[in-house]
């Protein structure tokens, strides 16, 4: 009896709680979502995504406040891959982050006093690593023939600061067009 009434109680407890989140079609968050339309500029993709409904998932994570206190909206994981010869990625490492003070277009963050910020915050540490995770599950955008030897290329995985907006969940792989060294 006292195991039924437990299992009960955390039941409504868990449903109250459910119950007071947002979800994607509440008003709180169409509210937020017209807010930021407003300020993406008209020919903007993310714009045009969010008019046609496209919404995040609405998963809140830690990185997203740190990114907010940092005035970052939008941070891109750059990472170079070598793959086999099977267009399976082998070896992925980091070739940098770019930090962006708007979620569409301009200019990356270049101030050195912000990006030394950015770096003992442990914001980009987090962010790589979640990056290097999403591109081991990625795809292919576009498979060259005949392949490249080695065959080297990339990803970008991009993250914004609001759980409410849209962006991939898997990596797209790319091939470089340069030699090894080359930015994608």
């Amino acid at each position: 009896m006292t195991t039924t009434f437990l299992a009960l109680l955390i039941t409504l407890v868990a449903q109250a709680t459910h119950s007071q989140m947002e979800t994607p079609n509440s008003t709180a968050v169409e509210d937020h979502i017209r807010d930021i339309v407003r300020e993406l500029p008209p020919d903007s993709a993310l714009r045009r995504n969010l008019l046609q409904g496209a919404r995040g998932n609405g998963v809140h994570y830690s990185w997203m406040d740190e990114m907010r206190k940092q005035g970052i909206k939008r941070a891109v994981v750059w990472l170079d891959i070598r793959f086999d010869s099977k267009g399976r990625a082998k070896e992925i490492s980091l070739n940098r982050i770019e930090y962006f003070s708007l979620y569409e277009g301009g200019i990356p963050i270049s101030d050195d006093t912000r990006l030394g910020a950015i770096h003992t915050t442990g914001l980009e540490k987090q962010l790589s690593s979640l990056g290097l995770e999403k591109a081991r599950h990625g795809f292919w955008v576009d498979l060259p023939r005949p392949k490249p030897q080695p065959f080297i290329g990339g990803t970008q995985v991009e993250f914004l600061d609001d759980e409410w907006l849209p962006v991939l969940s898997a990596a797209a792989y790319f091939v470089r067009t340069g030699g090894s060294g080359a930015n994608p």
